[in-house]
């Protein structure tokens, strides 16, 4: 057993399968997930959406419970169960009064290591996976993402690829695909189990161990495909919507750079948060957006920053403009002292009020873990941030501050013919 950090462990199972355990004893309640390092990325080329729709079906029932037991045995001791597909990871949780563990480990055990995959469960499910599509399709904020997660990558890479799939690749979805896609996927090498919240260490290992198989020790399938090039340049999409969609996005560091939290604190002053800059002048000061947000979006090998603001059909090449004024400035003139106290005051203290849930606890721990990363207690994060200073803002500035690199999306109604690439949808 690794001792992490005061009432956190770690430890790896004789069958790979990696156990984190975060002790809260003034909780009430206990969070516990099952992490896949597996999602849309990993899913084959002429099947995107394989990920997700397994995700769906390891709720149809199992080679011990059928649909509605799973459901039922969670919801009887006043707990829930869920779980969602990303691009490269598959979360399967659930949450329940801490007397009720047992129950919660043995459920999610059984949901992700013996799906039945039925066959008229599967019929049933892929009604179910296409109204989601649909309705994700009829949602202009949500194709537009998706339009620009697309054209993000030069040449197309799965990471654009949308995490549901399609009506064609999930209307010719088969069992045999999706039990060869778990059978791949779904190893103890591949998972972490992470719980979270009144329980002990010593109690969690003797139920992972019964609940989760053993045997001879599993291999994580390997890491294929090269890491991702972002497209430099401007792509323009029609989308009938009353409002347009624009997306400035430049390349940020892979999951576990050690600027990492240099740029979190500069994407906190420039457009993460009500004082922001962006948000105070786009619409605080001009009224030009209702929705205007930065992000930073990591993974394995590659890193994605993102500017985005909803606007008018009019306005978009003014608050375009904007965006990259911004930027210019921050290059020419860095940040001010006053800006980056705030910006790190906010981070941490975000992260003070999600340490009060447990379910917040357990994805801060599995996304670190599947990521590769040095797991650091909350009281070593807030440390991270205490250290960036100016000289930390200006090299994360120096080396993501790039408006040469940038990609930008312009999507829906445009009030006037702009110059690029032009794509219709």
């Amino acid at each position: 057993m690794q001792p992490l950090y005061e009432g956190a462990s770690s430890v790896t199972l004789e069958s790979g399968l990696r156990v984190l355990v975060e002790e809260a004893p003034s909780s009430s309640t206990v969070s516990a997930g099952v992490w896949i390092g597996g999602g849309s990325r990993s899913d084959p080329e002429d099947q995107p959406g394989l990920a997700h729709a397994i995700e769906h079906l390891l709720f149809k029932g199992s080679s011990a419970r059928t649909a509605t037991e799973i459901a039922c045995e969670i919801e009887a001791v006043g707990g829930h169960i869920n779980a969602a597909t990303g691009r490269e990871s598959t979360l399967v949780y659930a949450e329940a009064p801490a007397a009720s563990l047992g129950i919660l480990l043995d459920v999610l055990a059984d949901v992700v290591q013996h799906p039945a995959f039925a066959a008229a469960e599967l019929e049933r499910e892929r009604g179910v996976l296409l109204e989601e599509i649909r309705n994700h399709d009829d949602d202009p904020e949500q194709r537009a993402h998706d339009l620009f997660a697309e054209g993000l990558w030069d040449p197309p890479h799965p990471l654009g690829r949308s995490v549901l799939g399609s009506l064609s690749t999930v209307h010719h979805l088969s069992r045999d695909r999706v039990a060869e896609h778990h059978l791949r996927q779904y190893v103890p090498a591949n998972m972490v189990v992470v719980v979270c919240g009144a329980v002990s260490t010593e109690e969690i290992l003797r139920t992972a161990n019964r609940c989760f198989d053993d045997g001879a020790r599993s291999m994580p399938p390997p890491c294929t495909g090269t890491p991702p090039s972002m497209h430099v340049g401007k792509r323009v999409y029609r989308l009938k919507a009353a409002q347009s969609h624009i997306y400035l996005a430049l390349p940020g560091p892979p999951a576990c750079d050690a600027d990492r939290f240099a740029l979190e604190v500069l994407n906190g002053i420039l457009g993460d948060g009500l004082s922001s800059r962006l948000f105070q002048r786009i619409r605080e000061e001009r009224g030009l957006a209702y929705v205007v947000s930065s992000a930073v979006s990591r993974y394995r090998d590659t890193g994605v920053w993102t500017f985005y603001a909803g606007v008018a059909p009019r306005n978009v090449s003014q608050v375009e403009h904007l965006i990259v004024e911004e930027l210019r400035s921050v290059l020419r003139d860095g940040v001010g002292e006053d800006e980056i106290h705030r910006a790190k005051s906010r981070l941490c203290g975000h992260l003070l009020l999600s340490l009060e849930s447990n379910g917040s606890r357990m994805v801060r721990l599995g996304n670190a873990a599947l990521a590769g990363c040095e797991i650091l207690s909350p009281e070593q994060v807030i440390e991270q941030f205490d250290h960036i200073d100016a000289q930390s803002l200006e090299r994360a500035i120096a080396r993501f501050v790039r408006p040469e690199a940038a990609h930008l999306a312009r999507i829906g109604s445009m009030s006037h013919r702009i110059a690029g690439r032009r794509t219709d949808r």
